[in-house]
């Protein structure tokens, strides 16, 4: 495989085993944290509210250390590198997963959660490596794929997890994850390279203060939609942490094959998703990202409705499927117009801002979502989700960033003279 990669351009390469790495970073995140709900009923918890609210709170204070770290480790990564970024992600990623799996009661699964938040996040560290090596003119297509590469991981994590907790233990997938981001780890120290520019880049980064960095950035105001709008969407995600478990619990027949009926309906939109990223990164390359990011939006916020409907694993599962493909388009293109909105030796700041806003949107999310569950029901909440996605397309519509000024075609040319 190296040896294959080395014939090909150095994006293409960083490209290619970035993304390898990320399916199995994610598809061991993944594989874990579907089943928290009935990990922590196993360790004893069994009302159901406080199962929920427990749940929320697990998630919301993972993001809250996700926040705030992850700005911190995106200054760092442009002063120091992008790659030593990705490494440390993967191996916190790694090491907090097989801890879990030891865990003895909710409150140590707990806080290992809040420590796991706060040295992990190896999307952000991996669009902040994509987006500094790709060509301009392939910035959405690198970061589409990094999507979908996620989505891949996304999807194949639930189905595996709940495999494995249904045939072994819950405690089982923690090790089976911490293993497989172990093969994540060994491609990026081998394969991945930072593109020599980097070097220069680092220089400028290191000579500007952190506060004024950030002070910069967020005198733009395209930067500042972008971030709340990154904000907005997470939190909409965040949402139905707590719910979609336990809704798909009310649904199931057979309550025997739990855990992998709903790792195989939560893997449905993160399929479509999968699919979906790429072909929107290509198109969004070709007509803007914007335009979209628009349109993904309002697929969105339409499919939320069949799923507060739904009567049905089937008919849940058809939604998040349906609606994944409209996902997949939405994180890569706020992530290229966040790269565009910046200078290059800011990129892993701005990416940071954003990533750390969606992570408060994850915070706050699953404690909205879980408020809402205990004082009405688990359909509210979707339609709660959907009013916000509204939102988020409405705000769109305002913002201004700069495109591409060629069609694809035309800078593959250039390219390649």
């Amino acid at each position: 495989m190296r040896s294959s990669l080395a014939k090909l351009p150095l994006w293409q390469r960083n490209l290619i085993a970035i993304s390898f790495a990320q399916v199995f970073t994610i598809l061991a995140f993944q594989a874990s944290i579907i089943l928290i709900p009935y990990y922590v009923q196993e360790m004893g918890m069994t009302d159901m509210a406080q199962v929920g609210a427990w749940t929320g709170l697990y998630q919301s204070l993972g993001g809250v250390g996700f926040a705030v770290f992850t700005p911190i480790w995106g200054i760092l990564g442009d002063r120091y590198g992008r790659k030593v970024m990705l490494v440390r992600a993967i191996i916190g990623t790694m090491v907090m997963l097989f801890l879990m799996g030891l865990a003895r009661t909710p409150t140590q699964l707990l806080v290992l959660r809040v420590i796991q938040g706060c040295v992990t996040g190896t999307p952000a560290a991996a669009s902040a490596l994509l987006a500094t090596s790709s060509p301009k003119n392939r910035l959405a297509y690198s970061l589409g794929l990094q999507q979908t590469a996620l989505f891949v991981g996304m999807s194949l994590g639930p189905m595996a997890g709940g495999f494995i907790a249904d045939t072994f233990s819950y405690r089982a997938t923690f090790t089976f994850s911490a293993l497989v981001v172990l093969v994540a780890l060994i491609a990026v120290v081998f394969l991945v390279r930072e593109p020599e520019e980097t070097a220069a880049n680092m220089v400028q980064a290191r000579q500007r203060s952190a506060m004024g960095g950030f002070r910069h950035l967020l005198s733009q105001p395209a930067l500042v939609t972008l971030i709340g709008i990154a904000l907005a969407v997470n939190l909409t995600y965040g949402l139905l942490g707590p719910v979609m478990p336990l809704f798909i619990q009310q649904l199931v027949v057979n309550q025997e094959r739990l855990a992998s009926t709903a790792g195989t309906v939560t893997g449905m939109a993160a399929i479509s998703a999968a699919i979906s990223a790429l072909v929107v990164g290509r198109l969004s390359d070709r007509i803007g990202n914007r335009k979209v990011l628009i349109g993904c939006s309002v697929g969105a916020t339409i499919l939320y409705a069949p799923q507060a409907l739904a009567r049905s694993v089937v008919g849940l599962g058809a939604a998040l499927g349906l609606q994944g493909l409209f996902r997949g388009g939405i994180a890569p293109n706020i992530s290229a117009m966040v790269v565009r909105s910046v200078p290059k030796e800011q990129t892993g700041s701005a990416l940071g801002l954003s990533t750390s806003a969606g992570s408060i949107g994850f915070a706050v999310g699953p404690l909205i979502g879980a408020a809402i569950l205990a004082a009405s029901s688990a359909r509210a909440v979707f339609w709660v989700a959907g009013g916000v996605f509204a939102l988020v397309a409405l705000a769109l519509a305002f913002v201004r960033v700069q495109e591409p000024q060629t069609t694809l075609q035309t800078q593959d040319a250039q390219s390649e003279a």
